[in-house]
């Protein structure tokens, strides 16, 4: 059968809080994690199907690759736009055949007022999941009678999704690796967009299944950081017990050649069974979207499960296991209060929440909070989303004056970032981590034992980093980047390794901050 020669492209990633710029720099990462979507897509393709996979934040694109392909297999989010085009206009003006899918052009696609996006330039929409549309795409195209548009909505079983190909990536060009256990989430929160694209059904992969994915992944020799992506990890409780029990026997005996991190809803705090397997399968830090410490506000946009928990306990209560909190907050609600930027300072603070994201409200299309602001005349053609975490533009009206809302966001984010405040809250969250002092590490279980050691030495760049930290430190930063570090071995010599990181994260959101600082207000 005929070789197809199928060209991946991953668009680049601009600077957010969550790209690392300085820290991975200093590592030796291109960037944070590889593009699982793409790899999992690649792994449904008939093996005639000859892929190369070219992610924008590792190298350049090659024309050549371009020019020799036979098809442009695209995706992104939204904060990718501005890439996607310029990849979409390369390839739609060399004569390329361009299919795309992803949550950017699936939110996108459709929408008035979205000529500047130019998504009339690809020849074939994957909408939807790919499980139940990348099939008929192909049967079609193999027959050369495919269609615009493929847009199959039912939400397909997991169990029949590939693992991903790895083949396609250098991994330890990777801060982290990523794998998918479930999709969907049960909540129905006003601002989210997770359930119209995955359904309110957490649908999840079989305990064996991901095994066999992290087998996968083992047998490349990559060793550190595993995300678990998916956007509520937590949501089918019974499920995920039963794979953190074989998860955790299988850390151990390997002696945790993974350290995981993911995202999952507060209420994980209610089952301590869970958070239990959570730590001993090798979790370190977990994202919380908190998005406000106002119960109002949380009633109003239908995030249930934050009212309905003490979250200062909750929070402490993950900390103390030995799991990370990183919280994501909003401001711009319309029951926001002039005092919410000192309340959300005060709760971030408070709380040890060392990886603070704050970002203003987006309408994000297809969620409630966009049909409800549609139908109230309040969103803003002129400023369509971007979904960046550092744009100050919003598209559309707040309750409170604009200028009052960025204008407390630009001091919210300024007091968030100073480093006294950031390494303070750092210093409050060592203090809550446990096992930190060999006298403790010594009485503890041996599984715990071997996790400590990983977190020493994971990281494949440890005289590369320590080489980095010293330059670091004849830097005004770095002088008090160094005390940081210094001082938090009063907690145990076991806080090296996390107070480093911890001195690097802080350079690159200060980084951030400095950018959002002058989105708000250019003269800064």
């Amino acid at each position: 059968m005929k070789i197809t020669n199928v060209l991946m492209i991953q668009p680049k990633t601009p600077q957010t809080f969550w790209s690392h710029d300085n820290s991975l720099k200093a590592a030796g990462y291109k960037t944070v994690m590889p593009p699982l979507g793409l790899m999992t897509v690649a792994a449904m393709l008939p093996e005639h199907y000859k892929v190369k996979l070219t992610d924008l934040n590792v190298g350049d694109l090659d024309l050549r690759d371009v020019d020799n392909s036979d098809v442009v297999f695209l995706t992104g989010m939204w904060i990718h736009q501005e890439s996607f085009i310029t990849v979409l206009r390369i390839c739609h003006e060399r004569g390329k055949t361009v299919v795309a899918g992803g949550p950017f052009v699936q939110s996108a696609y459709g929408l008035p007022g979205r000529d500047h996006l130019e998504l009339d330039k690809i020849d074939h929409l994957i909408l939807s999941e790919a499980e139940n549309n990348l099939p008929h795409f192909l049967r079609d195209f193999e027959q050369g009678k495919a269609k615009k548009i493929y847009n199959n909505q039912e939400k397909p079983d997991l169990v029949h999704t590939p693992p991903p190909r790895f083949d396609l990536i250098r991994p330890n060009d990777y801060f982290s690796m990523s794998l998918q256990f479930s999709r969907g989430c049960p909540f129905n929160c006003e601002f989210c967009d997770i359930i119209q694209m995955f359904g309110r059904v957490p649908r999840t992969k079989s305990s064996e299944q991901f095994m066999r994915e992290i087998e996968a992944l083992y047998a490349t020799g990559y060793r550190g950081r595993l995300f678990i992506v998916d956007d509520n990890f937590t949501a089918n409780r019974k499920a995920v017990k039963n794979m953190l029990r074989l998860l955790a026997v299988w850390q151990e005996e390997r002696g945790y050649p993974y350290l995981l991190f993911t995202e999952a809803s507060i209420d994980m705090t209610g089952d301590q069974e869970l958070l239990d397997l959570m730590v001993r399968s090798g979790f370190t830090s977990v994202f919380v979207g908190i998005e406000s410490p106002d119960i109002t506000t949380l009633r109003a946009t239908n995030k249930s499960m934050n009212v309905t928990c003490d979250m200062n306990a909750a929070i402490e209560k993950i900390q103390r296991v030995g799991i990370e909190v990183m919280g994501g907050f909003i401001l711009g609600f319309d029951t926001d209060t002039d005092d919410v930027f000192d309340r959300q300072l005060n709760f971030i603070r408070e709380n040890a929440i060392v990886q603070s994201m704050v970002g203003l409200l987006t309408a994000m299309p297809h969620t409630d909070l966009y049909k409800r602001l549609a139908k109230e005349g309040r969103l803003l053609e002129e400023s369509p989303c971007k979904g960046d975490n550092v744009d100050t533009a919003l598209n559309f009206v707040p309750r409170m004056p604009a200028e009052k809302l960025i204008e407390g966001y630009r001091r919210l984010i300024a007091e968030t970032y100073d480093p006294r405040n950031y390494f303070a809250r750092a210093s409050k969250l060592l203090s809550r981590l446990p096992y930190l002092k060999l006298s403790d590490l010594r009485k503890a279980e041996p599984w715990r034992k071997k996790l400590s050691i990983s977190k020493i030495t994971i990281n494949q760049n440890w005289v590369r980093l320590i080489y980095e930290f010293i330059k670091l430190c004849f830097s005004a930063y770095g002088i008090r980047g160094l005390m940081f570090v210094i001082k938090s071995l009063r907690f145990g010599l076991l806080t090296l390794p996390v107070s480093i990181e911890f001195a690097f994260r802080g350079l690159h959101y200060i980084s951030v901050a400095k950018k959002i600082i002058r989105a708000a207000d250019p003269q800064k």
